[in-house]
């Protein structure tokens, strides 16, 4: 898709002059090339919904942003929440962790900051505003796009998580115990073989969260600890 042809969102987008609704107009045709995303004002996000799922792609606009100066805003995370792990985790209190209410249904987060050095977009002067967020679409579905698919099929999800994901304090807990809840063991299993190979390291503090679970203590989320707690209240060993 692009944003040569003139439509009332492409031309707002030219026209506009001040800061906020030149990133207004920007999201939204930003959500527009990406395809299947909406432009979530409220929460300054572009998020696309499906069967449960939310993906959502997190921006932020540039505090030095001045009319005919720099106008300018950035993807700064990306994160995946799912209604039905939301829903398990209610009803299974005993095989997860505490987690603040308005992440009790998330799968997996990270920093865009970390993924690209192409973060943000600089839509300073009119004439420019369309050819890049073009420039920018195609960066994100080169990267961000591919990130989300990644966790979409929980038949795939084992092997093809990205690495950045299972670290000791990362997210692979959270993605255990999407897995399971979709009634994939044997991809739990698998996603609890590569931590472990990944983390050799830690393996002390993996044994030290087994030990939590045999004796009814349960571990801060985001821990190494939580994730050898998980392995064994979700019988992965």
């Amino acid at each position: 898709m692009k944003l040569t042809q003139p439509d009332d969102l492409t031309v707002r987008l030219v026209q506009a002059e001040k800061p906020a609704d030149v990133v207004r107009a920007g999201a939204a045709c930003l959500a527009r090339l990406l395809g299947g995303f909406g432009w979530v004002r409220s929460r300054q996000s572009l998020e696309r919904r499906e069967a449960g799922r939310r993906e959502v792609i997190q921006l932020e606009k540039s505090k030095w942003n001045r009319s005919e100066s720099l106008i300018k805003f950035t993807v700064t995370s990306l994160t995946v929440f799912d209604e039905g792990l939301g829903a398990w985790r209610r009803a299974n209190p005993e095989l997860t962790v505490g987690r603040p209410e308005p992440v009790e249904s998330i799968v997996c987060a990270t920093s865009f900051l970390d993924m690209s050095r192409q973060y943000f977009v600089v839509l300073t002067r009119p004439e420019d505003r369309p050819a890049r967020l073009e420039q920018f679409a195609a960066h994100l579905r080169e990267t961000a796009l591919p990130w989300f698919a990644a966790t979409a099929d929980p038949d795939q999800a084992a092997p093809a998580a990205p690495d950045a994901l299972l670290t000791a304090w990362g997210f692979a807990q959270d993605l255990f115990e999407f897995l399971v809840s979709t009634g994939h063991h044997a991809q739990a299993r698998m996603l609890w073989e590569r931590v472990q190979k990944q983390n050799p390291t830690h393996q002390h503090l993996f044994a030290a969260g087994r030990a939590m679970a045999e004796t009814g203590q349960r571990p801060r989320w985001h821990t190494p600890e939580a994730l050898g707690w998980s392995a064994s209240v979700l019988e992965l060993m």
